[in-house]
């Protein structure tokens, strides 16, 4: 039977190239949720719900074709086998927040069989208090944490009241041909706004200034790829992983920002920094040259939730070479100005191409396998994901917090991604087990080194 083939773009099938053995290119998000008071009953009936849901939308029913350029095929719905696609665990007794950080880690470790459509979802129960888990493995060649974001946004609800509630996979993102379409031609003329001149003209600009600035100028706060310096984060990685949370107050963040006149996400840089600063100092393999972290940019425009990613990438510094707290903000906060003041001239198409050509190294030394050997293009990947600014819902169950277990390669040892949700921020630490040694230290030094920058600004 011939099924139905759909391209895959440079930039998605790029995550197939990358991914190795013992660097699966699959994310969460892992959820935590809470039953309704008094249903006892709620997540044996919630599995036995899903498990006759058998109406698949995309990207849950894209399945890898065979051949030599990376393609989709849709999967008929009577195909998929939802004992590989949908599993029930529980932890052992007493179970709690480390003993799922355990078996995440354990889940995270193995990569989606490609002969099938790349997504399990694992429901976990036995955490305690009436809460389970909900852990959506997804490849990142078919969307990006945004994508991912915005689809739990289409799968809850505000209203604790709504129930018969679909699953994930039956919603799924756009992807039809005519959704496809219009948005490549609301894209390309929005584009045609400014002429390829100028678009080429304004990359080129941007390329100088990151070569002149990055590389020449060592005093600039505008970092590049290839700065960071060799560390213990940059090895070759095993395929075992260890995955570790942490949770602020949003609040918290706000305060600290608003006082010390930066963006939030410079505080979550810079008490990572003090963090990683002081996991190293304790091992005595800190660098002498501060950490450099690669962070992901969306450049997805408002509303879409498009199948595939859509993102740009920026260096900056994470301070771990400065004791003072208030200098290491400082310092982040000039890093992140000048990448994001580099990229403000360039419209979205020229980011894409500006992205595909600074990032051209890196993927080829990835898809080559030579990561680890070489000097690192970053330290570490650091995300910031935006996701519902309400408390949500799904069928009465609460859903408590969203983090966001991620991919490693070889050649960078730890990501950490954090996921606003309502008014609280999930950070989600995912390591490999084998390179970085009693890990969850560093969710823990994150926690106080946000009260010693709080202690500094005198709040």
């Amino acid at each position: 039977m011939i099924m139905e083939r759909v391209p895959i773009n440079p930039m998605d099938a790029a995550w197939l190239y990358v991914e190795k053995e013992q660097a699966p290119a699959h994310f969460g998000p892992l959820i935590f949720m809470s039953c309704p008071e008094g249903d006892e009953g709620f997540v044996q009936r919630l599995v036995a719900e899903w498990r006759k849901s058998l109406t698949f939308a995309p990207p849950f029913n894209y399945r890898l074709a065979k051949g030599l350029i990376p393609r989709w095929e849709i999967t008929p719905n009577d195909q998929l086998d939802m004992e590989y696609h949908l599993r029930h665990s529980a932890l052992p007794a007493p179970g709690g927040e480390a003993e799922l950080g355990i078996m995440v880690s354990r889940l995270h470790s193995h990569k989606l069989d490609r002969k099938k459509p790349l997504w399990q979802c694992y429901v976990i129960e036995g955490i305690g208090g009436g809460r389970f888990a909900i852990y959506l493995k997804l490849h990142h060649a078919q969307m990006d944490g945004m994508a991912a974001s915005m689809l739990m946004a289409k799968c809850f609800s505000t209203d604790p009241d709504a129930r018969n509630m679909p699953a994930p996979w039956t919603i799924g993102l756009k992807s039809s041909p005519e959704k496809l379409a219009a948005a490549k031609l609301k894209k390309q003329t929005a584009a045609s706004q400014v002429s390829a001149w100028a678009r080429l003209s304004n990359i080129r600009r941007a390329l100088s200034t990151l070569g002149k600035e990055a590389y020449l100028n060592a005093n600039s706060s505008l970092f590049a790829p290839y700065q960071g310096p060799k560390s213990v984060l940059n090895g070759r990685i095993s395929p075992h992983r260890r995955y570790a949370t942490q949770r602020f107050e949003l609040a918290q963040l706000k305060r600290i920002a608003d006082k010390a006149g930066v963006k939030i996400n410079d505080v979550f840089l810079a008490v990572t920094g003090a963090a990683l600063r002081r996991y190293l100092s304790e091992q005595n393999v800190l660098p002498k040259k501060s950490l450099v972290g690669q962070i992901p940019v969306s450049i997805r425009p408002a509303g879409d939730d498009a199948i595939g990613n859509a993102l740009s990438f920026v260096y900056a510094t994470l301070g771990t070479d400065l004791d003072d707290p208030l200098a290491r903000l400082k310092a982040v906060s000039q890093s992140t100005e000048s990448a994001k003041s580099l990229q403000s001239t360039l419209t979205v198409d020229a980011i894409e191409a500006y992205t595909s050509i600074v990032l051209a190294p890196y993927i080829t030394e990835t898809i080559l396998g030579l990561g680890g050997y070489l000097r690192p293009a970053s330290n570490l990947v650091i995300s910031n994901v935006m996701g519902p600014r309400q408390r949500m819902y799904f069928n009465g169950a609460r859903i408590e917090h969203i983090y966001g277990p991620s991919v490693l390669f070889h050649g960078q040892a730890l990501n950490i991604t954090m996921s606003s949700y309502a008014d609280e921020i999930n950070i989600g630490y995912t390591a490999c087990r084998d390179s970085l040694p009693s890990m969850q230290r560093i969710a823990v030094y994150s926690g106080e080194a946000m009260n010693e920058l709080e202690e500094a600004l005198g709040l």
